[in-house]
């Protein structure tokens, strides 16, 4: 069908007008819409336009009936959010992130409230309902010369009047004029404006916005202001003529909008270069880069920037200016009205730092107490005012003999320590033990010790926020469950970090070692020539053996004290004490010989020295823990303690010697030392075992163990779960006759199970049948195997061997093994059938680890645990 120019025309107006994102009036949409399909369908695909959204856009009512389409700018709910922006040196730019954002351009709305001091304009669409004696609802819309037309009433001068003021005039002249009719009179659609927006904004250009836009609106449809736009002198023009001024930080900063205005037809909004900009960083509340106009104070930038935080040391605030002169820095103190009144310059850099950490007034108690941390320091303060009572202020596992006092001396932070007695110190108050302190004293209160004790399980342990200090981790017995856990322990030896204590189950029991060493550490440090380390040790028969610091006034008798005092085996006519004396080419080592009895009686008592190393020696010939376990056929089983020397003889000779039904040619020796190194035999054969396995299977790769190496495999897995027994043979019977070679010497931890009579033979390995058989004498190897239904293809016949009840092996013998003449077998014998190794294609190894699990298995399993 041919089409008109008429109709094309019209067609091509309400294209431009979606390309221009102009709103085409209802009566071009409805001369479209009434255009047939066809037609329409034919213009739509000839100029690439989407027929729906001309389809949507008109609207259901008639010409009079639709309201006009509002367009408006995005609001900030619809934009999104930009990231913040930046500055050289890396601080935010302050306030253009808030109405940065994407441009939307526009978009339709008619729903938007109305203030009822909007004023009425051409272009707006007013409702009107009336109801009572007559019904109507009349849409008129405020033509260009400021009236609207109402059936039967005649034009009305609406324009300019307030949306209040129209309400009351329209509802006053129906009510005249119509007897008997209420009146509604609603807003329609609003009218659409053209404004400018120009400048340093991120999408110059003439908007439509609707007559309730205002300036920060516009902005957020233009998609914000560049960051070389001002925040601070936002210009609005109407007709050439500066009308209003807006500083968008009041907004950001105050919350005031007072000077946020609507815009009305064909204003300009501009947006110009940005004035001077300064930056603030550090202690305040809100570091950014900030705008200013004309001139501004240090305390008006910190007014815009949230002010300083309570941590800022105003005395000292960093100022660095850079201008023609070149970089220049500048120290303000704001405490005073000089540098509060101080005149910033664009560029300028501000930096606010924190006061110093240290803290001031404070002492800190650590270790065993109710309540470890800082505390407040007033002159003339004590130990016992730090600390309380024994019950109330320590915990109970506290030692009560030994504490100490770490103090400052100097302004290098050096420290001295002073040691005294807890008890002496709270129970006595004009003690020598309760110190006078001084600021930032520290005291450490130690653990007495019993790690496991009934105390230590319910003590209290409090948690401070605050962390700070080297830490280092150790293991200990946790005494709830009994499981070993990692414990960090803190190490600093800062006052500020008095109240860093670690985690509850942790910190319940602080070591003595974890408390000193960052004292030790300390010490260390500043030591230097002529000047050691203040430091002593001791070792030997102590309670805690270790490095310590040098007291002020040390003797042996404070350092055993430290140490935890003596333990029973200790040797009390002499210890040693060895002392380093520094020369001038070479370090010498004066060794002197003291009584610990004299010393426990109050009598030469040795002033010691830095490096002093005090060696308490054991008592000659003690042991402990001398103690062996006899099992099964015993008149008197059970265990035995012993003195060194003594034999097995003697040992079975106390336990009342064998009974009838003892078997002692069958008694296993089980002994701590050789478990050890069974251990570790067993770890290299493991070792050995994979390796061989990896390079066999690179060797031969089509080899049937290459490619299922399933029974290696479970062979190393075995090998992995075995727990060593350390068995020895022994020959009991010999031992009984006092022979000097098999009555060995017993050893602390050795255990000894008798048998009772077992006439049994078994027969393992690659047999038919694994089987236990009675033993017969008349019987030999060869028998038995044939009674367990003969070897296996595997097996590897010439390499059978026998582990007889006492743990030996007897290797076979053609012209011995098999003989009936002799008789190799005994009651409890096992009769082993190794595979042949050739059979897993040359696995070695594995005949090494079956012969291993057997020999541990036999007659091991009835011994007790």
């Amino acid at each position: 069908m041919r089409l008109d120019k008429r109709l094309i025309a019209t067609f091509l107006m309400i294209l431009t007008s979606h390309a221009m994102a102009f709103t085409p009036s209802a009566a071009q949409i409805s001369q479209f819409q009434n255009l047939p399909k066809s037609q329409q369908e034919a213009l739509a695909r000839q100029y690439g336009v989407d027929l729906g959204s001309i389809s949507a856009g008109a609207g259901a009512g008639s010409a009079a009936e639709a309201p006009a389409q509002v367009i408006a700018p995005a609001t900030p709910a619809a934009t999104k959010v930009a990231p913040a922006k930046v500055s050289n040196n890396g601080l935010p730019l302050f306030g253009y992130d808030v109405l940065s954002g994407e441009s939307k351009g526009f978009t339709v709305v008619d729903d938007l409230p109305v203030p009822v001091d909007y004023q009425m304009g051409p272009g707006d669409v007013i409702n009107v309902q009336m109801f009572g004696k007559n019904n109507q609802n009349i849409s008129v819309k405020i033509d260009r010369d400021g009236t609207i037309s109402l059936p039967e009433l005649g034009p009305l001068a609406v324009s300019g009047q307030t949306f209040a003021q129209l309400q009351q005039q329209i509802t006053r002249v129906i009510k005249q004029k119509t007897i008997g009719v209420d009146v509604s009179v609603t807003m329609g659609a609003m009218r659409t404006m053209q404004v400018f927006i120009v400048g340093e904004v991120g999408q110059p250009g003439a908007y439509n916005v609707n007559a309730l836009t205002t300036i920060t609106q516009a902005l957020i449809s233009s998609g914000g202001i560049n960051t070389s736009g001002s925040l601070r002198d936002i210009q609005l023009k109407r007709k050439g003529q500066m009308v209003a001024r807006f500083d968008l930080y009041d907004l950001l900063i105050k919350g005031d909008a007072s000077k946020d205005v609507r815009l009305s037809a064909g204003d300009t909004l501009f947006i110009p270069l940005h004035h001077n900009r300064v930056s603030v960083s550090g202690q305040v509340t809100r570091a950014a880069v900030y705008e200013y106009q004309d001139t501004m104070t240090i305390t008006e930038l910190l007014d815009l920037a949230g002010g300083a935080q309570p941590q800022a040391y105003l005395s000292q605030v960093s100022l660095r200016r850079s201008n023609q002169n070149g970089v220049q820095q500048y120290t303000l103190d704001l405490s005073t009205k000089a540098g509060q009144q101080f005149q910033v310059e664009g560029g300028d850099e501000i930096r606010l730092n924190a006061v110093s950490s240290s803290l001031k007034n404070a002492i800190a108690v650590r270790g065993e107490v109710a309540r470890q941390g800082a505390l407040k320091f007033t002159p003339g303060m004590t130990i016992r005012d730090a600390i309380g009572s024994i019950d109330e202020g320590l915990k109970a596992s506290a030692d009560l003999n030994y504490a100490l006092l770490v103090r400052q001396i100097n302004q290098k932070q050096d420290i001295e320590v002073h040691q005294f007695s807890l008890l002496n110190a709270l129970n006595t108050p004009t003690s020598a033990d309760n110190l006078t302190l001084q600021e930032k004293d520290q005291i450490f209160v130690f653990d007495n010790g019993l790690e496991q004790g009934y105390w230590n399980a319910y003590s209290n342990a409090s948690v401070s926020g605050r962390s700070g200090g080297a830490e280092k981790e150790r293991e200990v017995i946790d005494p709830e469950t009994g499981a070993t856990v990692v414990r960090n322990e803190v190490t600093a030896l800062n006052i500020d970090d008095a109240d860093t204590v670690t985690s509850a189950t942790e910190q319940r029991k602080t070591s003595r070692e974890a408390l000193l060493r960052p004292i030790v550490e300390r010490l260390k440090e500043q030591a230097r020539f002529g000047a050691p380390a203040q430091l002593i040790e001791v070792s030997g028969a102590v309670t805690f053996p270790g490095v310590y610091p040098l007291a002020v006034n040390s003797t042996l008798k404070t350092l055993l004290t430290a140490a935890g005092g003596l333990m029973e085996n200790a040797y009390l006519d002499e210890a040693e004490l060895s002392r380093r004396a520094f020369g001038q080419s070479a370090s010498l080592a004066d060794r002197i010989n003291v009584s610990l009895h004299n010393l426990m009686a109050g009598h030469s008592n040795v002033t010691l020295q830095a490096m002093d190393h005090l060696i308490v020696k054991t008592q000659p010939g003690w042991q402990e823990g001398m103690v062996v376990e006899l099992q099964g056929e015993l008149v008197f089983p059970g265990r035995y303690t012993f003195q060194r020397g003594e034999t097995l003889k003697d040992l079975i000779e106390r336990a009342g010697g064998f009974t009838e039904f003892a078997y002692p040619e069958g008694a296993v020796l089980s002994r701590d030392r050789l478990k050890r190194q069974e251990a570790e035999r067993l770890k290299q054969i493991n070792n050995q075992l994979k390796q061989e396995i990896s390079n066999m299977a690179l060797r031969r790769q089509g080899s049937a163990a290459a490619n299922d190496p399933a029974q290696a495999i479970a062979v190393i897995n075995q090998l992995e779960d075995v727990q060593p027994i350390g068995r020895l043979v022994i020959d009991l019977n010999a031992a009984m006759e006092n022979d000097p070679l098999a009555n060995i010497m017993l050893e602390k931890g050795d255990k000894l199970f008798i048998p009772a009579v077992n006439p049994v033979v078994s027969i393992v390995g690659e047999v038919q049948f694994a089987s236990h058989h009675t033993f017969n004498p008349r019987l030999t190897v060869d028998d038995y195997i044939t009674a367990a239904g003969g070897t296996k293809r595997q097996a590897d016949t010439g390499r059978v061997y026998v582990v007889k009840a006492n743990g030996s092996v007897e290797l076979p013998n053609n012209s011995f093994w098999f003989s009936r003449s002799s008789d190799p077998l005994a009651q409890g014998d096992t009769i082993i059938v190794p595979v042949d190794t050739d059979y897993l294609d040359g696995l070695s190894t594995l005949t090494t680890a079956t012969q291993i699990l057997y020999q541990i298995g036999v007659a091991w399993s009835a011994i007790k645990d």
